[in-house]
């Protein structure tokens, strides 16, 4: 509103010649070439973003951006991106912008976040990617998060798209910033004769926020050593990166698989990336699919959620038409690996030339930059059955036979190994280091840590030992042989009657043994009752009105989870569409339990 009515006086009416513009998507557009003809391979053995750019910027590779229906709308090859961000950076720096001033940056997954991003890079910036959308509370949800994200890192600016525009205007009222508006409007700005000075291999490099929205949003502040740390760990060995490697993505920018994963780490390997829009994604799954068949892509990751939907898709749809057998890292990673649902994507997929070796199950967390473990290439998902009251009650991860029928049993993927020069360690209560098949906290060490939580101390201090190198993650687990595995947060543990209860377990029994539950449709947390005690809830999208059988629902989930868990729950049916989800499709538990105890969240069910 009124600093963008000011600014945009500052920047004149007109657009030069140069404006940004799109690709008219009627046009014969050809995606860029896999391999470059003459530029060596470099798997990100750079000091900074905008060196790796520079040398991607000598070869034919590029940015693709496919929508929905799998149609090329935008080509963007890296040599006209690096041009495109160095005309962004001078115009940015001519706005009156300070070295390491922060940008808000709407990550809308499309060419001028690309720029954007890049932009700061060049004119020694900090970008801040603000989420694209969000099912946080519609739109008034959508503003609050953009305005805790934007105050609480310092941002003197945003932009973003137009359709966002009115958000941002209301999000950024009375914080006094120089500017919000759009590339468009920036690249339409009077011409600064200036010489840029780009981030540094000694500099940080951009702000990461949870995708989740908190109350209190930690910004993880990223140097420009970590990201090509990890960058060039990941290139050269959790993923071999090797010439005619081609990746296709639609994970959001916003989220750091999407950013780091899909859009840094292969502009640091020259690698040309096939984009399909997230919204996209969710509308049709298999256009996903269809653009690795089309262009031979050999690298795409995705949560389980995403192969989920995928093969729910496939069962729906005829006529399919697919080959799948260039497809070489089906990486899985952003939440917990479920074995099951790896094995249905194998068997619906594997007639079009998916092979279930190329499943590679990772971990990592934004903390650590990225990645942190890999799966061995070509072994598929790996995985561990242990007896689960041992596991819950005594913490430890006893291994059984998959069939013993004497026990619950139950089945946990393998994460993968660390990578070279990545350490790891499974702490107990008294902070002694247990050894394999031993439950505790997991701790990691790495060259790509954060340098901080952003303008946190007391958060930071309470995860990262800076003297000794050792974050915490939050996360519990064990190792067998090297390898990590995932058994959940550490504060989603719900804790009922001195008996350890771990929500996805909950969740997972009543989606797959009680009727009319889809995946994806319940939140299991603990609330404090009047008395004081823990109780144990499930809230669970229910999508028929019938009277019977909602009785049914909560009749049958109850059973299912007395008789795996041994606790009594509170089942709770909630209209479709109420649990919320982070920008990066993660349910958040926390969130579901506070909008339930503020009566956000209500059951459809008169007497509950």
């Amino acid at each position: 509103m009124t600093a963008r009515v000011i600014n945009k006086t500052i920047l004149g009416e007109k657009c030069d010649a140069t404006a940004i513009t799109h690709v008219d998507p009627s046009s014969l557009l050809e995606p860029t070439p896999t391999s470059n003809d003459t530029l060596p391979l470099r798997l990100a053995d750079f000091d900074t973003l905008s060196q790796a750019l520079d040398y991607a910027a000598q070869g034919q590779t590029g940015i693709n951006f496919y929508n929905a229906k799998g149609q090329l709308e935008y080509v963007l090859p890296y040599s006209d991106l690096k041009d495109q961000a160095i005309n962004l950076a001078g115009k940015l720096i001519g706005m009156g912008l300070n070295r390491e001033d922060r940008i808000g940056i709407v990550a809308h997954m499309g060419p001028d976040f690309v720029r954007l991003f890049f932009a700061c890079q060049y004119a020694g910036l900090m970008a801040v990617p603000l989420p694209a959308l969000s099912n946080l509370g519609g739109r008034q949800g959508y503003e609050d998060q953009l305005r805790r994200i934007l105050d609480k890192s310092g941002a003197v600016m945003a932009l973003g798209p137009e359709d966002v525009m009115a958000s941002l205007q209301s999000a950024a009222q009375d914080l006094n910033l120089k500017f919000i508006g759009t590339a468009q409007e920036i690249e339409a700005s009077n011409a600064v004769e200036i010489k840029l000075q780009p981030l540094q291999k000694d500099d940080l490099c951009h702000i990461q926020f949870s995708s989740g929205s908190t109350r209190h949003p930690l910004g993880v502040v990223i140097s420009q050593k970590a990201l090509m740390a990890n960058a060039s760990s990941v290139g050269q060995h959790g993923l071999c990166v090797r010439t005619g490697d081609r990746v296709a993505s639609w994970l959001p920018f916003y989220h750091d698989m999407g950013l780091i994963g899909f859009m840094i780490i292969p502009i640091a390997t020259q690698m040309s990336i096939d984009y399909i829009y997230t919204d996209g994604f969710a509308r049709r799954p298999l256009s996903w699919l269809d653009i690795i068949s089309r262009n031979k892509c050999t690298l795409a990751f995705s949560p389980t959620f995403g192969y989920e939907i995928c093969t729910r898709r496939a069962a729906r749809q005829s006529g399919i038409k697919l080959d799948l057998s260039s497809w070489r890292a089906a990486g899985i990673g952003g939440e917990m690996v479920q074995p099951d649902v790896m094995r249905n994507f194998t068997e619906a997929f594997e007639k079009y030339g998916f092979r279930g070796e190329a499943f590679v199950p990772s971990y990592g967390l934004a903390e650590a930059t990225l990645a942190f473990s890999f799966t061995p290439l070509d072994t598929g998902v790996l995985t561990d059955h242990v007896d689960r009251d041992l596991l819950v009650e005594n913490h430890i991860a006893k291994q059984v036979d998959p069939n013993d029928e004497s026990c619950s049993v139950r089945e946990f993927a393998l994460c993968g190994v660390p990578l070279p020069g990545y350490k790891l360690e499974i702490r107990g209560e008294d902070d002694d280091v247990l050894g394999d098949r031993l439950i505790g906290s997991v701790y990691i060490q790495a060259p790509s840590l954060m340098d901080s939580y952003d303008k946190d101390e007391g958060a930071t201090q309470a995860v990262l030992d800076k003297e000794n190198g050792w974050l915490n993650t939050g996360d519990m687990g064990y190792t067998i042989d090297s390898h990590v595995v995932i058994t959940g947060r550490a504060k989603d543990l719900i804790i009922v009657n001195g008996r350890n209860v771990w929500p996805q377990d909950l969740e997972w029994h009543v989606e797959n043994e009680v009727d009319h539950i889809k995946p994806r449709d319940t939140a299991a947390f603990s609330i404090r009752s009047d008395d004081k005690t823990e109780q144990a809830v499930i809230l669970i999208q229910c999508r028929t009105h019938d009277k019977d059988t909602q009785d049914q629902i909560i009749q049958n989930a109850k059973a299912v989870i007395f008789r795996n868990a041994g606790i009594a729950c509170d089942i709770v049916l909630i209209p479709a569409g109420s649990l919320p989800f982070t920008t990066s499709g993660k349910l958040s538990r926390n969130l579901s339990r506070k909008n339930y105890e503020k009566g956000i969240i209500q059951s459809i069910r008169e007497n509950q």
